[in-house]
């Protein structure tokens, strides 16, 4: 339980003030390249889901986002800990802090802001709550793949 509840709010934290930084600190021209060049840092605003999948429903888009967090907080707490899964437990802290760094961005700004890319792929735009999400995600699976650890 501890895990959890240092590690979520953590990933909110941290990429929440990465956000703040980005936006403070670039324009939409800003296109900084770092770690070799193989990454950029660029700012860009993400009014749907992945891809700007949904873009035009974003009403829709903001309910399911806020009940898809509920249910992975009630599942991190029930589920989880419960079962003592420390991979499960630290992959579910993971992706709700990730998810809910983006949440709270679509609650309060009405999309998502987004900072990284990669250099051979410059059109897709992420930010540390995306790969929070999948790092939880690949910390799911192999919970599934490997239980009891």
């Amino acid at each position: 339980m501890m895990k959890y509840l240092i590690i979520a709010p953590l990933c909110f934290l941290i990429d929440q003030i990465c956000k703040i930084k980005a936006v403070n600190e670039m324009d939409d021209t800003t296109c900084k390249p770092i770690l070799k060049n193989n990454i950029l840092l660029k700012l860009n605003y993400n009014e749907g889901a992945f891809l700007g999948f949904l873009k035009n429903k974003k009403g829709f888009l903001l309910l399911v986002n806020i009940l898809s967090v509920i249910l992975l907080i009630c599942l991190s707490v029930t589920y989880a800990i419960m079962k003592g899964n420390n991979i499960l437990t630290i992959g579910l802290a993971f992706l709700t802090g990730g998810a809910l760094s983006n949440v709270f961005d679509r609650i309060r700004l009405k999309k998502v802001v987004d900072y990284f890319s990669f250099k051979w792929k410059p059109d897709l735009i992420f930010n540390l709550a995306d790969m929070f999400v999948f790092l939880g995600c690949i910390l799911l699976i192999i919970s599934e793949v490997k239980p009891n650890s």
